[in-house]
């Protein structure tokens, strides 16, 4: 026997011994039932111990390989029996199936494996009850089955042997009476997989009782016509699967199908309570708020009541309950977190301190103290508690907290506005940290991290490339983040990178990928909704499509208000309302100077750059001017060279309308590798565009070599804006390069090119026409 099947066979050690009473249920109701579908895996488990065994015999005196039992199909068989006992009750169809897995493509194999199964059940059908009976009181000759000199093959402290044992204690408590019923099932089960070879859902099930009372034939029709009822360690089993796939949006059943499943859990086991907190996972998962604060409520409210049921038999039961009752306190901060409850989170959050110190438990102190750091609002106390977590996070040798708290420190210093050479110093801690202790989730959490870190800084190629590290750095699938929060949200970051470049084929296909991946429900889908409306505004804002723009606004509001209010001001804006965008921008500022916390550097820069350029187009230069220039300080202060950047050539534009073209055009070339190397494509035509008015400008009318030069020059530039824009699909800058490049070739005598941008910018000006007093006058 290999080594796998020896587990399952064999006792382990230390299962017989197991102590379950420090789970969060105190007194599980470790109660069986008698089904078909189980007394189906008994028949295979005893007809592949008496076949194995007598293989073994023969092998041992003829000297031969065994002709049936391979390593590949024993441990296969172990898998699968394991799984089945485990899993909730099939029909037989779909048992056929799992059984012919197990010979792994050999028809033969299949063929024996399923006669085992078919010839049984047939032999009940036609020899009535008595073959039944005789049958699980037959089981017990299987833990003496052995091949000579060699120990059983089954173990009575096996897992099979376990599962056989109670099957055979639940079958004898079973009345006359249920023992009648159980046939009739069984027979129902036979037939119904003989006859039929779709996917019916026909598992039934009987409640085995110690009172001996018999079931009629209604309640059967009831239980069959219902649900499969699940016995407490299958629903213990379905419960540890649906926690581990709640974080795996592809693998995860849908919310409505996760409900049904937990109400039949309950109905099979109303003391299984865990049930009650994965219903509580997936409101939150789908932002049901009411339903997350019932099932929460639920779940420890049916605990307190089972542990006070069960405190007499159990002397650890107010351990236990205590504990419970620290971690329900953590739950419930975490909600009121969600929601925006600060004093009523902070409030429960202390009771769960009080609780975890009176308990000694450092594991949940941490927790809080985490928590604790994210509610704070004033910047010295969340950065003395996060230094806290970690160094008590590193004395008590819980790395993953303590690398989570590294990184939070890093995001907050990062907003702090510390140098980047400090803030990455401090992620390459996180790192150190995360590969040392073996972390994938928190590595890919730094990877996510690094690469909104450079986006903030401006440096959108380190980015990209920081992207593809998360996304191609593992083949393990273990490790594999496509399918998480993580996946979602540098997949969406993404396609707003190739939106920027003008890629809107590779977007779509991007966003489409994350409809299909993650559900429109579920919670990390807001994370790809953002993305695409904020892609589909800037799409729409620059072709002018104002209900498209408005669209994605209303959209918007939904995820994100400040957002939404940032760009519809931006709308007013392109539309020319220069007062209602106005009005708007200095609602935001007043409310980003109040409420930092909530608005976010980026936001306070972009309201501050999008006010001076309003200024701009109402020829007000010189408020526009001291926008600019609070834009370019608070960007230079926290780091944001991007915005910076955009601030200093809109400095440089002023500059140029203010007939200083020496200044502006130095300035301008200052900038130029910054916005080439990161700028999106956009604002790479934009900055292409300034920089040849400045060239134009700055040279001398009166030399006609230094002139003409100057020409050529401003052409090839406006050349390559043209194309900037076009890919960008904003027409309405394309009719400004047409009108300046049609203007330098007039001067320049080409008349055939002249013409040529003078009926494209009239073809695109009967499309898109644009108000007089914008043209030219903005950046």
């Amino acid at each position: 026997m290999d080594a796998l099947q020896g587990d399952l066979f064999h006792p382990t050690p230390g299962a017989v011994t197991a102590d379950h009473s420090g789970g969060i249920m105190p007194d599980p109701p470790w109660r069986e039932w008698v089904t078909p579908h189980k007394i189906s895996l008994l028949i295979l488990i005893s007809e592949y111990v008496q076949k194995k065994t007598e293989e073994s015999q023969a092998t041992a005196q003829a000297f031969s390989e065994p002709r049936l039992f391979g390593v590949r199909l024993q441990r296969n068989f172990s898998l699968a029996v394991l799984k089945w006992i485990q899993s909730p009750d099939e029909t037989l169809p779909d048992l056929r199936r799992e059984v012919e897995k197990v010979a792994h493509g050999e028809s033969s194999t299949a063929k024996v494996l399923v006669g085992w199964l078919d010839n049984k059940l047939k032999e009940m059908a036609q020899d009535g009850l008595i073959v039944l009976t005789d049958f699980l009181q037959s089981l017990e000759q299987l833990f003496n089955l052995s091949a000579e000199g060699e120990e059983p093959l089954l173990q009575r402290a096996g897992v099979i042997g376990m599962f056989i044992r109670r099957m055979v204690l639940a079958f004898d408590k079973l009345s006359f009476s249920q023992v009648s019923s159980l046939y009739e099932l069984l027979m129902e089960y036979y037939q119904e997989g003989r006859t039929s070879k779709d996917n019916l859902d026909t598992s039934d099930a009987m409640e085995m009782v110690d009172d001996g009372e018999g079931m009629t034939r209604e309640d059967l029709d009831a239980i069959k016509d219902d649900s499969t009822v699940l016995s407490y360690r299958q629903a213990q089993y379905y419960l540890s699967m649906g926690l581990q796939n709640n974080f795996n949006d592809t693998e995860a059943s849908s919310p409505a199908d996760l409900q049904k499943h937990v109400q039949r859990l309950l109905k099979s086991n109303p003391l299984f309570v865990e049930a009650h907190y994965l219903s509580y996972l997936n409101s939150l998962n789908v932002y049901e708020w009411c339903g997350a604060v019932q099932n929460l409520h639920l779940y420890f409210d049916r605990f307190s009541l089972h542990s006070q049921h069960n405190q007499q038999s159990k002397p650890n039961e107010d351990a236990t309950a205590a504990r419970s009752y620290r971690y329900a306190a953590l739950n419930l901060a975490s909600l009121h977190c969600r929601f925006g409850h600060r004093e009523e989170a902070t409030a429960v959050l202390q009771e769960a301190i009080r609780l975890a110190q009176v308990a000694n438990d450092n594991v949940c102190l941490q927790h809080a103290l985490l928590w604790l750091s994210r509610l704070q609002q004033d910047e010295s106390k969340v950065a003395m508690l996060l230094q806290r977590s970690v160094i008590r996070a590193s004395v008590l040798t819980l790395p993953y907290l303590a690398s989570m708290a590294v990184q939070m420190f890093t995001k907050l210093k990062a907003q702090a506005g510390l140098t980047p050479a400090r803030v990455f110093e401090y992620l390459a801690k996180s790192n150190s940290l995360n590969c040392r202790h073996y972390l994938p989730d928190l590595v890919a959490s730094g990877f996510a991290l690094q690469t909104a870190l450079w986006q903030m800084y401006g440096k959108g190629a380190m980015s990209l490339l920081n992207i593809q590290l998360l996304l191609h750095g593992s083949g393990n699938p273990a490790t594999n983040h496509w399918d998480k929060e993580l996946g979602c949200l540098v997949l969406s970051h993404l396609a707003v990178l190739h939106a920027d470049q003008g890629n809107y084929t590779c977007v779509y296909e991007i966003l489409q990928l994350l409809k299909e991946k993650f559900h429109p429900i579920k919670n990390n889908a807001r994370v790809w909704m953002f993305a695409e409306q904020c892609i589909s505004f800037d799409r729409a804002l620059r072709n002018h499509k104002w209900v498209a723009a408005e669209s994605a606004i209303t959209s918007l509001a939904a995820l994100d208000n400040t957002e939404a209010r940032y760009r519809r001001a931006l709308l007013l804006k392109e539309k020319g309302d220069s007062v209602g965008a106005c009005r708007h921008l200095q609602d935001l500022l007043q409310k980003c100077r109040e409420e930092p916390s909530t608005t976010g550097t980026e936001i306070h820069a972009g309201v501050l750059l999008a006010l001076g350029e309003v200024y701009t187009s109402a020829s007000n230069l010189t408020t526009a001017n001291s926008y600019f220039l609070q834009c370019l300080t608070l960007c230079r202060e926290h780091h944001l060279n991007h915005t910076a950047t955009m601030a200093q050539l809109n400095i440089a534009h002023i500059q140029l309308l203010m007939k200083l073209p020496a200044q502006a055009l130095a300035l301008t070339e200052q900038v130029m590798p910054q916005v080439l190397s990161h700028g999106s494509l956009y604002n790479r035509s934009r900055a292409r565009f300034l920089l040849a008015k400045c060239q134009l400008a700055s040279s001398d009318p009166k030399h006609q070599t230094q002139r003409k030069a100057a020409i050529l020059s401003a052409i090839a530039t406006l050349s390559i804006a043209l194309e900037g824009f076009q890919k960008a699909e904003a027409p309405a800058r394309v009719k400004d390069v047409l009108y300046y490049q049609a203007q330098l070739y007039n001067e320049a005598g080409n008349s055939a090119d002249r013409n040529r941008c003078a009926l494209q910018f009239r073809q695109l000006d009967q499309q898109i026409p644009t108000n007089p007093t914008q043209i030219l006058n903005i950046f």
